[in-house]
C-alpha cells in the first residue's frame, strides 16, 4: 500500500501487514482499505461532528484508549475544532473528507465515535439515541428485535416521529430520532428519558430503565445516557473492535422480521455486498428531522394518564 494520495493530501501507511483481529486474521491494511472504500457512504453521517478516537495500536487484543485531543503530529490539513471544557480545552478532529477518515484508520482508530451535535451548534443535538442493551452476550436477540418493534410502534404511531434503526456491531440495536437542533441536551435527554419510562412501565417483564445491573433481572436496558453534551455514539458503518470486524449497520424497520439478523450480522467482509443490494437506509435521515414540541405535548399527556 505504501503511500496514499487524496488530491493534495498524502501520507504513508504503516504496519499494514499487522494482524488486528487475530482469529479472523484481518489486518490493519484491510481496516484502512475498508474505511477508504466506505468513506463516501459514511462521511455524511460524521461530517462536522467532533470525533473521539478509539485507538488499538496492537489490534483488538492489545491496549485500547480513547483519544479526544488531536495529536501534535497530525498533518495541518486535518480539520480540528477547539472546544472548551472545565479547566481547559480540547482540539477534536472533524472528519469531513476521505483523507481524514483513512488517516485515522492508519492511526489504529478502529472505531471513531462522534458527538450527537455539530460544530455550528454544539449544545443543540440533532440526534436522539436509544440504546437497546441486552443483559449478556448470548441473550436471545429476538427479544432485542421485539423491543425495537415496541419502540417503533410507540414513536411512529403515538408520537408521530420519524425513526431510524441500526445494528450496533456489538450487542444491541440503536433506535435513532433525527431532530432539528433547536433544543439543548438537557431537554432532549429528558424527552428521551420520559419515552423510556412509559415503554418500561408498559413492558416491565421485558424492559427496564434500571441503571444498576444487579437490578435489571435479565431485562433489556433502555439506555439514554448518550444524549448528553460531549457524549458520543458509534456512527453508521464504523467497525467495532470484535472478531470478524462487525460493522454498525443501518437497517430498515422491516428487516427486524429477518430471523437471522443479529447485532453483528454485517461486517468488513459482507457490508459492501449488502450495500450493492440495499442502499444506505439512512441516506435520507437529514431530510426526515423531527420537531419535538408537538410530540412532547403528546408524551406528557400520556405520562399524566398512565403514570399519574
Amino acid at each position: 500500500m505504501g503511500k496514499m494520495n487524496f488530491g493534495s493530501y498524502s501520507f504513508n501507511i504503516s504496519h499494514e501487514e499487522k494482524i488486528f483481529f487475530p482469529k479472523s486474521k484481518i489486518t490493519k491494511g484491510e481496516l484502512i482499505n475498508y474505511y477508504n472504500n466506505i468513506a463516501e457512504i459514511m462521511l455524511p453521517h460524521i461530517q462536522n461532528r467532533p470525533v473521539s478516537m478509539l485507538r488499538l495500536p496492537d489490534g483488538i487484543k492489545g491496549e485500547s484508549f480513547f483519544q479526544k485531543e488531536a495529536s501534535d503530529y497530525f498533518p495541518g490539513w486535518i480539520k480540528t475544532k477547539k472546544i472548551k471544557k472545565q479547566g481547559g480545552s480540547v482540539h477534536h478532529v472533524i472528519c469531513n473528507n476521505k483523507a481524514t477518515l483513512v488517516y485515522l484508520a492508519n492511526q489504529a482508530c478502529i472505531t471513531p465515535h462522534v458527538w450527537l451535535s455539530k460544530i455550528n451548534k454544539l449544545k443543540y443535538p440533532d440526534r436522539l439515541i436509544f440504546d437497546l442493551d441486552p443483559p449478556g452476550e448470548n441473550f436471545n436477540f429476538g427479544k432485542v428485535k421485539s423491543s425495537a418493534k415496541i419502540f417503533y410502534k410507540f414513536l411512529s404511531e403515538e408520537l408521530k416521529l420519524n425513526t431510524f434503526l441500526m445494528t450496533t456491531g456489538s450487542r444491541g440495536l440503536h433506535v435513532v430520532i433525527p431532530i432539528y437542533a433547536n433544543d439543548d441536551f438537557d431537554y432532549v435527554r429528558g424527552f428521551g428519558q420520559n419515552i423510556t419510562k412509559i415503554i418500561a412501565e408498559r413492558h416491565p417483564k421485558e424492559l427496564t430503565i434500571e441503571v444498576r445491573k444487579n437490578k435489571r433481572k435479565g431485562r433489556i436496558f433502555l439506555d439514554t445516557a448518550r444524549n448528553g453534551y460531549a457524549q458520543t455514539a458509534v456512527p453508521p458503518y464504523s467497525i467495532r473492535p470484535k472478531e470478524n470486524a462487525p460493522v454498525a449497520a443501518p437497517i430498515d424497520w422491516d428487516e427486524l422480521s429477518n430471523k437471522k439478523l443479529d447485532s453483528q450480522s454485517y461486517n468488513i467482509k459482507n457490508i459492501f455486498k449488502r450495500l450493492d443490494k440495499i442502499p444506505d437506509p439512512w441516506k435520507d435521515i437529514n431530510q426526515n428531522k423531527n420537531s419535538l414540541k408537538k410530540a412532547d405535548k403528546i408524551l406528557k399527556d400520556i405520562m399524566k394518564d398512565e403514570l399519574g
